[in-house]
């Protein structure tokens, strides 16, 4: 190979590498509708821009922070509030005399949201929960036969229809053939890794909880929610059987709620230091080593990939991120890449 191919090779990466870097937050983005009455369709207008800063800032609040830091934040006045918006966007909108209905596309500036909330000391999770990916298996009374896939799972259809608006990101397991052949209903009980860990990679997810409902008695649920990376907890939710799906819907934000809590402090206390470390990557042709930057790029808690050298089918890497190496290695798991210790670097590859 020619020194000027391997010198275009060079700056290919590293553009490609800079490129990811700037990959846009999507959390501090969200949609909201207006739909506002007042004096005349200016004051309408006005009246219903402050409400969306209002609505936008708090959405964004709830997934990036605690209960407690939403809390603080409704506080913000219309000025406070008008400094954390970068840029507004209209979807759709539609006037009268005195009213004013609008789609609207709100952008907040994360840079001065995130100064505001470290000045303050409110909670912030950064970009690395990852998915949460949610196995919902039902079964009447825990001597019956589990289900997971089945039609009548109602615990499970509970989980599919309910709204994704908490701050970590739960998503109830896909009914696709991939997840039906790589999971069932006993292997999720037994907390089986091969099974969770395909399930989690085809998902993209860090964690998998595998939340085992069954009646209390005749009130209520018991859900016994145990994590591929070791969290066991017992979640019981009042209720009435003849409810029939409000029990389980009640029973999903019950779980959600107490599960969200959890995951959220412990990411705010392993996003809390930033670690590096060199990294290795043998590769044997370039689109590996393009999937492997991209990869790392996107990992949710990587914040920096620095190409310190680049030759011979090698890659030695500067990697920036916040939180656990063992949560590094989660991330990197779900994506089929091991990172293993080798004395003063770490050798990625691919399984």
């Amino acid at each position: 190979m020619s020194k000027k191919f391997l010198s275009f090779v060079f700056m290919f990466v590293i553009l490609l590498t800079a490129a990811s870097g700037y990959a846009a937050d999507e959390r501090f983005t969200v949609d909201i509708n207006v739909d506002v009455t007042d004096a005349n369709a200016s004051a309408a207008r006005e009246k219903a821009m402050n409400e969306a800063n209002r609505a936008a800032v708090l959405a964004v609040a709830k997934r990036i922070s605690t209960a407690d830091g939403v809390a603080r934040m409704e506080g913000l006045n219309e000025n406070q509030l008008v400094n954390f918006i970068r840029e507004v966007s209209v979807i759709e909108e539609k006037t009268s005399p005195v009213r004013y209905i609008a789609h609207l596309r709100i952008v907040l500036n994360e840079d001065m949201l995130k100064q505001y909330m470290k000045e303050r000391d409110i909670p912030l999770l950064l970009a690395g929960g990852g998915k949460i990916l949610v196995l919902p298996v039902f079964r009447e009374f825990s001597s019956d036969k589990p289900m997971l896939w089945e039609s009548a799972n109602l615990w499970k259809q509970a989980w599919d229809s309910t709204a994704d608006t908490s701050a970590v990101a739960f998503v109830s397991i896909p009914a696709n053939a991939f997840n039906y052949s790589a999971v069932d209903a006993e292997q999720a009980l037994a907390l089986d890794g091969q099974a969770l860990s395909k399930v989690m990679r085809a998902n993209n997810a860090s964690d998998a909880y595998v939340l085992d409902a069954t009646y209390d008695g005749i009130d209520g649920l018991i859900i016994r929610a145990s994590s591929y990376n070791g969290d066991n907890q017992t979640i019981r939710v009042p209720g009435s059987r003849s409810s029939g799906t409000e029990l389980f819907a009640n029973a999903v934000e019950t779980v959600k709620k107490q599960l969200e809590g959890h995951i959220s402090a412990q990411n705010i206390s392993e996003n809390s230091l930033e670690n590096s470390m060199v990294v290795l990557y043998n590769f044997n042709r370039l689109p590996e080593w393009v999937a492997a930057e991209q990869a790392l790029s996107n990992t949710p808690i990587v914040n920096d990939v620095s190409v310190q050298a680049f030759a011979n089918n090698k890659a030695q890497l500067k990697l920036t991120y916040v939180g656990s190496e063992n949560k590094l290695v989660r991330l990197l798991n779900s994506q089929g890449y091991t990172l293993r210790p080798r004395g003063n670097y770490y050798l990625l590859e691919k399984y």
